[in-house]
């Protein structure tokens, strides 16, 4: 009886039974038992909630259209602003001198042009001016004094500026 039982086992294990085997014995190994160690994760519940109903609607829009004689029908035209009344700005300067209009007017220059740079004083006195300071090479002291003399009004210029580089002008 326990060889019928050790042939049927194998038979229906798959393994091949020898024909002439009066006992068939059938081994199994033991797996190594490993364990692991997993952390209890936390429970969450879901708890079911009656769900919020809201209901979307849309403003309304009412449309009125207007009849023919309501859209040709004359209306005054009524322009609403309001009425400011402010006394008128007077500005009152006193008038420059020529020698301040030349003075502004050589700085003016000067500033202008982007061949020159330094530092330039610009006096007038009775129509002469003179210039005095820095620039960096003698070329643009000469062409400061060439600036200078294009202004109108000029009589002569006093050419003071001293160059970094170069020697005098």
């Amino acid at each position: 009886m326990k060889t019928s039982r050790y042939i049927a086992l194998a038979l229906a294990l798959g393994t091949a039974v020898p024909a002439l085997a009066a006992e068939v014995l059938v081994y199994r190994e033991v797996p190594a038992t490993t364990y692991y160690y997993v952390p209890s994760a936390p429970t969450y519940r879901y708890v079911e909630t009656a769900p919020a109903i809201r209901y979307y609607v849309a403003p309304s829009t009412d449309y009125a259209t207007p009849s023919l004689a309501e859209l040709y029908a004359e209306r005054p035209v009524v322009v609403e602003r309001p009425v400011v009344v402010t006394e008128p700005v007077i500005v009152e300067a006193p008038r420059m001198t020529d020698d301040q209009r030349i003075t502004s007017d050589v700085m003016d220059v000067l500033a202008n042009d982007s061949r020159l740079s330094g530092t330039i004083g610009v006096q007038t006195n009775r129509r002469e001016v003179e210039l005095s300071g820095l620039v960096t090479t003698p070329g643009q002291a000469r062409r400061a004094e060439r600036d200078a003399r294009s202004v109108e009004g000029v009589d002569n210029v006093r050419n003071e500026l001293r160059a970094k580089v170069g020697g005098s002008p």
